[in-house]
């Protein structure tokens, strides 16, 4: 039993390990696959209530409830799939794991863990019903007969369990915002110091950037990981050319860990460099979660915030301290393509 939950576990990391594209084109568009389920979930009591009427003419609406919960689960199979890469991308979900970790005794600054965790059991919920609702559907029933309270008590089930969903869903997407006391009729809102105090939000929205490559390269220069380019679209120009970023521009650089010669599963650090408006550089390192092999890297921190003009950034400073590395010194060392016969050693030498 412990190989078959193992090997299933592996099938599971295989198109995160291998497929960079499905990350983008998968992963983070979870925000725009979540609207099918919803929209369904929202759209089947409607149906389901005026599928109760018996009588000639009813039938109809047995297959506008059949579609709208095909609907419904198809589109809540893709965003859950979808939802999990990309929780697991940004190491909210520990790797050989398919849920985030239930805190206990959550502090303050968990909110998120807790409302991915909350998320995560609303959708499930939402399936396990979503199931339901679409086998009452297809139980036996006479043409002129109604489709029975028992498929409209799911579909409503249904449509809390989603809704539940997309409420926590949100409020990741939109973190809660402290207020200041009143100070009369009207409350305000303190807008906050320093939105990125926590965590770098800028860089972890880097697939809204423009990428540089069309697939990860291993960077010796990075701890021999897989790393990939994203660029604001103000300076991806400069960047191709190697000439310093317009002030306000920045570089977000993703990155893998190796594994065998071949990117893994296992996100790395993210780098963020972004030029000021006085045209000076600023660095950014975060890494969330750092692995225990690893932290000889953090100096045994288990999670890494560094920028600006923190003492862990020096070394990466002195090669940066102008901006974007030069041409010539960036890596191009790629996946290899063909596969070599048995026997033959697979070179891993960089690719022109």
């Amino acid at each position: 039993m412990g190989r078959i939950v193992a090997a299933f576990r592996c099938r599971l990391d295989l198109p995160l390990a291998n497929s960079t594209v499905m990350l983008e084109f998968l992963a983070l568009k979870h925000p725009l696959l979540v609207h099918l389920p919803v929209g369904a979930a929202l759209l089947l009591p409607l149906a389901l209530i005026a599928a109760q009427r018996p009588g000639r003419g009813i039938k109809p609406w047995w297959i506008t409830c059949r579609y709208l919960a095909w609907a419904g689960i198809l589109g809540l199979a893709c965003a859950m799939v979808s939802g999990w890469l990309w929780a697991r991308h940004l190491g909210l979900i520990p790797p050989g794991k398919l849920l985030a970790p239930q805190l206990l005794k959550p502090s303050a600054e968990q909110w998120l863990q807790v409302a991915i965790w909350k998320h995560q059991m609303a959708a499930i919920t939402s399936a396990v019903l979503g199931l339901l609702t679409l086998m009452a559907s297809y139980r036996k029933r006479l043409e002129h007969q109604g489709f029975g309270l028992i498929a409209l008590f799911l579909g409503l089930l249904w449509c809390g369990a989603s809704l539940t969903a997309g409420f926590y869903g949100g409020k990741m997407a939109h973190p809660p915002i402290s207020a200041t006391p009143s100070q009369g009729p009207l409350a305000t809102v303190a807008e906050p110091a320093d939105p990125e105090a926590d965590a770098p939000l800028r860089a972890l929205d880097f697939g809204s950037l423009e990428p540089i490559q069309a697939e990860p390269v291993r960077s010796t220069t990075h701890g021999n990981r897989w790393v990939r380019v994203w660029v604001t679209p103000s300076g991806s120009d400069a960047y191709r050319a190697g000439k310093p970023l317009p002030p306000g521009a920045y570089a977000v650089m993703s990155s893998l860990e190796d594994r065998w010669g071949r990117p893994s599963f296992e996100s790395g650090p993210l780098y963020m460099l972004e030029t000021l408006a006085d045209g000076k550089s600023s660095l950014t390192y975060y890494w969330p979660r750092v692995p225990e092999a690893k932290r000889g890297e953090t100096g045994g921190q288990a999670s890494a915030y560094w920028r600006g003009k923190n003492p862990n950034l020096e070394s990466c400073m002195g090669c940066h301290f102008k901006g974007q590395a030069p041409i010539d010194e960036r890596s191009n060392w790629r996946t290899p393509r063909r596969v070599k016969p048995e026997g033959e050693a697979i070179s891993s030498a960089p690719t022109e």
